[in-house]
């Protein structure tokens, strides 16, 4: 099982890496311009290659000492969320998501919020693990302390990365085993409350109305739902086959984002159904690597972790590629290891890393098991 693990997750990865190359090769001209035409695509090879060093070394960490360095991580990751609100934060299309120190890129504190909760959340659970299905340590005090981290990306007008990762965590509290008598009441005032707050924000209330209006799309909702009717429209010329690797034309600025938010449809367009079908059977079988990982895993602390790992990967893939063809309102998340984005590409991978990491001490650990029940031979005497 932890090869075969292993095997999906890899393979996967690797194949929508790729896959998310060679796309932004055939976006980057129209993205960046005729001067500096494959720009984007060099400097996403860099993190690329960056980020897999950083794997490499993230994937020989033992669990023992992750949970131990958790507290401390968990701590860094909510101050540099906390950041997005200093003199270092920047705004971006009135979102403050991003920070910008001297002498650095700029990046999103956002993707390293994430990791970090997952492991504050491990970590807390298997310190704790006696009092799981307890009401103040297993559900209040945990969840008082992932909604520090989820709060400060909600106020970062992030909303649909706030969603996620609350969604990630309630799997991994119901995966090891918090009571659904309290998970459930607080799904449905989360849902109360996220409704009220959505409606109440004009530019989210209208992209809901435009998404509902969306085959109809009236003039007045023509500016709020564009994307998604381009990217309909892209999908619709693509057909089963495509119109061909750097032949489709909405990207030449009718599909805005085409790198970005929206390349699923770009690959529609360009190389047809096959391989957005294609797209969705490589991100299947991260799940089913994803899930095979934490269902191997005998620990509190691994099994949480790669639960929550997994989901965090899945869930802004089926938010971004819902909103591609239509089936949700327009959201602000790339496509993991596909879009372009160096801080999503970077931390995507060091999530695979972990993973794998976690996957490699399951490995050993039934190893160790299988050898020790091997019985030690008795010497025959003559």
């Amino acid at each position: 099982m932890p090869r075969l693990a292993a095997s999906l997750i890899i393979i996967s990865v690797g194949l929508l890496v790729a896959m998310g190359m060679v796309m932004l090769a055939s976006t980057s001209y129209w993205a960046n311009g005729i001067e500096q035409p494959h720009l984007l695509v060099t400097k996403q090879s860099r993190i690329m290659f960056a980020s897999i060093a950083m794997g490499i070394v993230i994937y020989y960490l033992k669990p023992d000492f992750l949970r131990k360095m958790a507290p401390w991580i968990f701590v860094f990751g909510a101050v540099m969320l906390a950041l997005c609100y200093s003199p270092v934060g920047r705004d971006v299309n009135g979102a403050w998501r991003w920070v910008k120190f001297p002498g650095l890129p700029q990046f999103q504190p956002s993707e390293i919020g994430k990791i970090s909760t997952l492991l504050g959340l491990a970590a807390y659970y298997a310190r704790c693990a006696t009092g799981i299905q307890s009401f103040w340590k297993g559900f209040v005090i945990p969840g008082a302390l992932i909604a520090v981290p989820i709060l400060l990306i909600l106020f970062e007008k992030d909303m649909d990365t706030a969603f996620a990762l609350s969604v990630a965590c309630g799997m991994v509290m119901f995966c090891i085993g918090v009571r659904l008598l309290y998970i459930v009441p607080v799904i449905v005032i989360a849902g109360i409350v996220g409704h009220s707050f959505v409606m109440s924000d004009e530019t989210r209330s209208k992209r809901i109305v435009a998404w509902q209006h969306l085959e109809e799309n009236p003039k007045e909702f023509q500016d709020t739902n564009r994307q998604q009717w381009r990217s309909l429209l892209a999908f619709g010329n693509g057909g089963p086959e495509g119109v061909g690797l750097g032949n489709g034309v909405e990207k030449h600025g009718y599909l805005p984002e085409a790198h970005t938010d929206f390349i699923y449809p770009v690959i529609g367009e360009e190389l047809g159904l096959y391989y957005t079908l294609g797209v969705l059977l490589c991100y299947v079988a991260l799940a089913m690597g994803g899930f095979l990982v934490a269902l191997n895993a005998t620990e509190v602390f691994t099994r949480a972790l790669a639960m929550g790992l997994t989901m965090m990967l899945l869930l802004p893939t089926m938010i971004n590629i819902g909103v591609t063809v239509g089936l949700l309102p327009n959201a602000g998340l790339p496509l993991p290891f596909v879009s372009y984005g160096g801080t999503n590409l970077m931390f995507s991978l060091c999530s695979v890393a972990l993973l794998l990491g976690v996957n490699r001490a399951n490995q050993l650990q039934a190893r160790d098991e299988s050898e020790a029940m091997i019985p030690t031979p008795i010497p025959m005497k003559l």
